[in-house]
């Protein structure tokens, strides 16, 4: 499970989450405050490759949204 929490005071929309640089998932809309949970199975590629915690474990993730004011909201973690 991949939990993000957008602890800001603004609305984020077009959160898009981006697991091993290849995987990606994410939400419309993260309210200021909100959590999203994301099950990594609920990830995968352009060509539908899904994630698996089986076989793969996170090393990277990337975070990108927009807030409330048009301001990109852009997080890493990971190598």
């Amino acid at each position: 499970m991949l939990v993000l929490e957008n602890q800001s005071r603004r609305d984020w929309r077009n959160v898009v989450i981006t697991v091993n640089d290849h995987f990606s998932g994410g939400a419309q809309s993260l309210p200021a405050g909100g959590r999203l949970n994301a099950p990594l199975r609920d990830f995968q590629t352009g060509f539908g490759q899904k994630y698996d915690r089986g076989r793969m474990s996170v090393f990277k993730v990337d975070v990108t949204a927009t807030d409330s004011e048009g301001t990109p909201v852009k997080l890493h973690w990971g190598k």
